[in-house]
């Protein structure tokens, strides 16, 4: 399993809580800061999304359309394809399979918005 907390440390990436207004986390292209209110689960996620930003090497705030593949990609590594098929067909909401993958529902739902045209086949066919 992914863990960001490793490569921080790792890396020596300097991650500060405080409160944020508005933001979950942000980073200057050398640290990272994320909301001091966080739930373990979003600071977690919110840490992904910032270290690819890092690995990309952005530095202040980025575009709609860039920040839209952070969070593609972010979801793509905590959410298996197969963690969503083998659900295929359940009454659970996304909160519930959220919880049972062990990420935020934003996340969860990044992961269903920018699946592939296969993975969605692929899902059709667990549903039925």
């Amino acid at each position: 399993m992914f863990g960001p907390w490793a490569i921080t440390h790792e890396r020596g990436i300097e991650v500060t809580r405080i409160p944020l207004r508005h933001l979950s986390g942000y980073t200057d292209g050398r640290r990272i800061w994320l909301d001091a209110h966080l739930t373990d689960v979003e600071a977690y996620c919110t840490l992904t999304h910032e270290l690819i930003h890092l690995a990309r090497g952005h530095n202040q705030h980025q575009p709609p359309a860039v920040e839209d593949r952070v969070r593609a990609d972010t979801a793509r590594l905590f959410v298996p394809w197969g963690a969503i098929t083998g659900h295929a067909g359940s009454q659970l909401s996304f909160w519930h399979l959220a919880q049972e993958i062990g990420v935020t529902e934003r996340v969860f739902s990044d992961r269903l918005q920018h699946a592939s045209a296969e993975e969605l086949q692929r899902l059709r066919h667990a549903g039925s």
